[in-house]
């Protein structure tokens, strides 16, 4: 898989929305679960999102 790389902002109400060329290359549809982990040390956190089929 190749690196992709996008950006967005937090609204308001606390929401991010992905990007359409990453929704499209993971093939995320409206509606679709997703998992969402926070990973790392506090010096170096990061997000990783999950689409799930179901939750656990």
């Amino acid at each position: 898989m190749t690196l992709m790389r996008a950006f967005s902002k937090i609204d308001e109400e606390g929401r991010i929305s992905i990007p359409d060329n990453i929704r499209r290359e993971v093939g995320l549809k409206p509606g679709q679960l997703v998992e969402i982990k926070v990973q790392g040390t506090v010096q170096a956190q990061y997000i990783v999102i999950h689409k799930r089929k179901a939750a656990r």
